[in-house]
């Protein structure tokens, strides 16, 4: 097996050097595109989605996260309703899961996506 060791990077004319640490700690560490059965239509790093109830969906990383102190970013596409995503209180969090919840407009009850609705997230922060 081949090893390549660098501190930074350069684009083809040597210009423009970034640092590599850089470029790993700004990655997303996980990604996800789903519907409401909560199977990945594309993902990385995710393994599996459980549709936990109405407008709630769970991921199960393929790799952990070293803390619980990642950040999720999600939003859906086709809707207009509310979403939130993230370590949601009403779901067990930890380093190998997160949860995506998305309310109706008015924001006081969970609902499922439209007809053609989507959520997408990532995830930030160190893996394990």
């Amino acid at each position: 097996a081949s090893e390549l060791r660098v501190n930074t990077l350069k684009d083809a004319s040597g210009n423009n050097s970034i640092a590599t640490s850089f470029v790993a700690g700004g990655s997303a560490k996980a990604w996800c595109k789903f519907g409401n059965d909560a199977q990945p239509d594309d993902s990385l790093n995710i393994s599996s989605g459980t549709d936990v109830g109405t407008g709630q969906w769970r991921f199960a990383k393929t790799n952990a996260m070293s803390t619980t102190n990642y950040v999720v970013v999600g939003i859906s596409g086709n809707v207009i309703d509310n979403f939130n995503t993230g370590h949601n209180s009403n779901a067990l969090e930890s380093t190998t899961n997160h949860t995506q919840s998305k309310y109706n407009i008015s924001g006081t009850a969970f609902t499922d996506f439209n007809s053609g609705g989507y959520g997408m997230h990532s995830a930030h922060g160190d893996l394990a």
